[in-house]
């Protein structure tokens, strides 16, 4: 049995069949007025007919395009009201066609959007609340600004090491290094945010009268959110490395104490097995003379350690000076790679050195130089396996001369690779060394005002490369220049 108290309901396609049929019977009117007028006798009774039925037909139309057209514009408010972040819009359509079904289900969008902006919003307020946990607790001082150097966030420690006032307000329309009150750290901080290399870890010397402080500076660069009025934010993170520094200092002190102490009786150790060995104490036999050799390679290597770590403790202390002149390296250079052709030819390694025909004197302090290619020719021995190749290559270019120890050994591995050149760094499984020798090497080349760097694929082998460039002078100061398109460089 129907229910006739349920609403009937009728299709979008019901309607417009209604609408256009209601239109159709516009021919008939058309065909009523021409029959109307061929029969004068019922012309008024004709129009008044035809006036009352388009009167009642125009009605009709627009209460039907009101029907259809109220649910489209309800929705189009929902939308608009949904795009403005409104999640909790409600739309109400009881038409009983497919309009009221699309409501149904913008109105279950709707409340899914609602609870999960609900769910999210806490997600995000607890994830703000655990990140300034984190910044807030940091024994760092942490600042973040925008490219301006206007500060956005900054925790109590960073405001403790600059000696900031609490008030936040009081850090607002100044770059944050206006507000710094030692130079030398404002001026870190500048360098930081503005220089072209953010990247770079800079260090900061505020020692004064007997009491000692270091701070390092880091900046990152993070993309900033929209809306921020800015393209990016900086991350000034900043440290005191006072401790770190002093702990450093005693241990540069002591190995620069036990290798001087160590250096004298080693010498005198060496004299007296080449005194030994010239049979000058009188005949050996050769039993004896092969226990000789071994006793001076054995304190040749020993040496070797004790002058790498007292110049590790000069280059601390700032006492490892260069002492340049004008030199041949066609003169210095075989001697220098001669005298590991007997360490190479214990382990079958083919040691080569490669030189042009001619080479321009250069300035530059010879027994330093030295000391660079005996580390990095002892450090290809060391790691190329029997049967291997190590060439020693030199080039001159027009502004510097370019050094390169190439070798077929084990390589090393990719993570070792960006602190190779560290103090007391060794790559896993190394025995043996101190770790100190490339730390030298760049050292040197630094001083020189030259670059180093390494290329090695594990397997493979291991390519050191340097360069040294030309036109360098010392003054009577010691003070080493580099003269350069006519303009002098102090070091």
């Amino acid at each position: 049995m129907m229910d006739i108290r349920r609403p009937i309901r009728a299709s979008i396609l019901a309607k417009l069949t209604i609408f256009a049929a209601l239109f159709s019977l516009t021919p008939v009117y058309l065909l009523a007025t021409f029959y109307i007028i061929l029969h004068n006798e019922l012309v008024w009774y004709g129009l008044t007919a035809l006036f009352v039925l388009t009167i009642l037909l125009l009605g009709g139309a627009y209460v039907l395009a009101r029907h259809l057209t109220r649910p489209i514009l309800a929705l189009k408010g929902g939308v608009e009201r949904i795009a403005a972040g409104d999640f909790s819009t409600f739309v109400e359509v009881n038409t009983q066609d497919e309009f009221q079904d699309l409501a149904s289900a913008f109105n279950g969008m709707s409340e899914d959007l609602h609870r999960y902006s609900e769910v999210r919003v806490d997600e995000l307020l607890a994830e703000k609340t655990k990140i300034e946990g984190v910044i807030y607790s940091s024994a760092d001082g942490i600042i973040l600004t925008d490219e301006d150097g206007h500060v956005q966030l900054i925790n109590p420690k960073a405001k403790t090491l600059l000696e900031l006032d609490d008030d936040p307000d009081a850090l607002t329309g100044r770059p944050v290094w206006s507000f710094v009150k030692h130079d030398k750290l404002a001026i870190a901080i500048r360098d930081s945010v503005e220089g072209d290399a953010p990247k770079i870890v800079r260090e900061v010397n505020l020692s004064a009268e007997g009491v000692r402080r270091y701070y390092s500076i880091s900046v990152s660069l993070i993309n900033a959110p929209e809306g921020s009025g800015t393209n990016y934010w900086f991350v000034i993170q900043i440290r005191n490395i006072t401790a770190e520094k002093e702990l450093d200092q005693l241990k540069d002190d002591f190995l620069q104490s036990l290798t001087h102490d160590l250096r004298s009786p080693m010498t005198a150790v060496r004299g007296y097995l080449q005194v030994l060995g010239e049979e000058m104490a009188g005949p050996l036999n050769d039993e004896q003379k092969k226990m000789i050799r071994i006793m001076e390679n054995a304190s040749t290597k020993l040496l070797h350690i004790v002058s790498n770590l007292l110049d590790s403790a000069k280059m601390s202390a700032g006492k490892l000076k260069l002492n340049v002149a004008e030199c041949n390296l066609r003169q210095i250079l075989p001697t220098t790679v001669e005298m590991f052709h007997t360490e190479a030819a214990k382990k079958k390694i083919t040691l080569t050195l490669d030189l042009p025909d001619k080479m321009s004197p250069i300035t530059l302090d010879p027994q330093l130089l030295e000391r660079v290619i005996i580390n990095l020719i002892g450090n290809s021995i060391k790691f190329t396996p029997d049967g291997g190749f190590i060439t020693v290559k030199f080039i001159e270019l027009a502004d510097r001369i370019q050094g390169q120890v190439t070798d077929t050994g084990n390589g090393m591995p990719p993570e070792f690779l960006n602190r190779v050149f560290k103090k007391f760094e060794q790559a896993s499984g190394t025995r043996g060394g101190t770790g100190l020798g490339l730390s030298i090497c760049k050292f040197v080349v630094d001083a020189h005002y030259g670059e180093i760097s390494v290329r090695s694929k594990q397997g493979e082998g291991t390519t050191f490369t340097f360069y040294i460039p030309k036109g360098l002078q010392q003054n009577e100061r010691g003070e080493v220049f580099r003269v350069r398109s006519d303009q002098i460089q102090a070091a």
